[in-house]
């Protein structure tokens, strides 16, 4: 379950109160919780507009920087194997100076 960010759900509630203390008066309307503000509403609830959506940007932002990197890699195709020396199959060559074994017996001519 993804765990949501403060940021986030402080900026969408904030975003939300603003909205309900500017529309209203809009209509000629007030709400009755709201009306303490009086004529302060418009102005008061479009500072919590705008303050509630920096602040929910900004969680979004961290929430992306925070997640889990995106799988790159996936899309990508696997290698191709090697060739080594001509003549060779299409193996790998051991490494010849840390002393490696080849794996399957060498072809003598």
């Amino acid at each position: 379950m993804k765990r949501e960010n403060q940021l986030v759900a402080g900026g969408g509630v904030l975003f939300l109160l603003g909205v309900l203390a500017f529309v209203p008066p809009i209509l000629d309307r007030q709400l009755l919780i709201l009306a303490w503000l009086g004529s302060w509403s418009q102005p008061v609830g479009l500072s919590a507009m705008v303050v509630g959506g920096i602040l929910w940007g900004l969680g979004q932002l961290q929430q992306l920087r925070d997640g889990p990197p995106p799988n790159v890699g996936a899309m990508v195709p696997p290698p191709e194997p090697t060739t080594g020396m001509p003549g060779t199959t299409g193996l790998a060559q051991p490494n010849v100076l840390s002393n490696q074994m080849s794996t399957e017996p060498a072809e003598r001519r």
